[in-house]
């Protein structure tokens, strides 16, 4: 994940306290919670784990033999960016997740799918957030081999402690281990989707740049450049994906590291297309979300009357960055691949034996970037963050 920087002038607006009102107390009781990682409880954070190994080793429906379900997320994150939609030249595919507004759309609703898939595993699990400007907290109850294994320092290596190494010797094997499934040793790499770190999950950082301040974030959340013409989206969208170029208490600018540092950060397989091989990618992403939905909670106290839809750049609005239309699939009303139901003609630019590895959600209804804005009714349960 290369960074690239994006100056913005922030002005702030009160940031609401809570997306959840009184009137919806009751119906957020039955909502899923994502809490931040660091607050689990042990229990909380074995069952995570042990949904993740699990789906790690779920084989994949009607997939090649050695396929997980886990390993069929992976491979969707590397096509989303070379997407052919329906009667584009072959030479030109689109990114439907990364470099435009459709960033935060498409990642919210893979996340969620994720999160549906962990639950099937193991009922009740949520995604956690990995709370970036918490750093203490992060190396010393995240970054552990009692969770999500030590960050490391240096040239990318694959990890020595953590239930995500591979193998985890049997005597190093926790009380929740799923004996019921003979195959599971550790948590493999798939030989395909490995990226030239091998196939076992390594780490190496690759940013220095890190942690982000904790009132540079606050100012990300409550950032609203007023600019005729343009919707204030587009600035915290660049913001939040790819760095934010904010102002310190001296007047001076200040370079806040977001999305794209972070994946630099943790380095190793979390740093390529295949970044979801790391687990620290559901965190990581869950954290892009957090903020967002930060983001339009304050403008939706700042805005009376208003609804989510009104949050999001109106269809046909040309960027301000570079003067070009919103690509297929990051409009407020376009659908998001590979959530297109049955709709006829799409495709993506990869090789034969990585299409083989992509989930199939032709089954399912289509989904636009309208249906997820909001996190609470996107689907049946819906979520909020704790």
């Amino acid at each position: 994940m290369t960074t690239a920087i994006t100056t913005i002038t922030a002005t702030t607006t009160p940031l609401a306290a809570t997306a959840i009102t009184t009137t919806t107390r009751v119906e957020a009781a039955a909502m899923d919670i994502r809490k931040s990682a660091v607050a689990l409880t042990a229990q909380e954070r074995d069952r995570f784990l042990e949904a993740l190994v699990r789906l790690k080793h779920r084989p994949a429906p009607q997939g090649p033999p050695g396929v997980s379900v886990y390993d069929q997320f992976v491979a969707l994150h590397s096509a989303v960016m070379t997407v052919l939609p329906p009667g584009s030249p072959p030479d030109q595919p689109v990114n439907y997740a990364h470099w435009n507004i459709g960033f935060c759309a498409w990642h919210r609703q893979y996340v969620r799918e994720f999160e549906k898939a962990l639950q099937a595993e193991v009922p009740g699990v949520t995604v956690p957030y990995w709370d970036w400007t918490d750093h203490p907290s992060a190396v010393g109850k995240l970054f552990t081999g009692d969770f999500l294994g030590s960050l490391v320092p240096g040239t990318p290596k694959p990890l020595s402690d953590s239930v995500l190494r591979n193998p985890v010797p049997p005597a190093q094997r926790p009380p929740w281990w799923p004996t019921d499934i003979p195959a599971v040793t550790g948590f493999p790499i798939h030989p395909l989707l490995e990226e030239g770190f091998g196939t076992r999950l390594a780490r190496g950082r690759g940013a220095k740049t890190w942690p982000p301040a904790k009132a540079q974030i606050t100012q990300l959340e409550r950032l609203v450049r007023q600019h005729p013409g343009v919707h204030p989206f587009w600035y915290f969208w660049a913001g939040i994906e790819e760095g934010f170029m904010g102002v310190d208490a001296h007047g001076a600018q200040v370079f806040t590291p977001t999305h794209n540092t972070g994946h630099n950060f943790i380095g190793g397989h979390m740093s390529g297309g295949f970044s979801p091989n790391d687990p620290v990618f559901w965190l990581h992403h869950a954290n892009v979300d957090r903020l967002w939905a930060n983001w339009q909670a304050g403008r939706l106290a700042a805005v009376p009357g208003s609804q989510p839809k009104d949050h999001y750049p109106p269809p046909g609005q040309l960027s301000p960055f570079t003067d070009e239309a919103q690509p297929p699939g990051h409009g407020r009303d376009d659908m998001m691949w590979p959530w297109v139901g049955a709709t006829p003609g799409y495709d993506t630019a990869q090789t034969p034996q990585l299409k083989a590895l992509l989930p199939d959600f032709s089954a399912a209804a289509a989904v636009t970037v309208l249906q997820v804005l909001d996190t609470r009714t996107m689907d049946a349960e819906g979520y909020h963050y704790a």
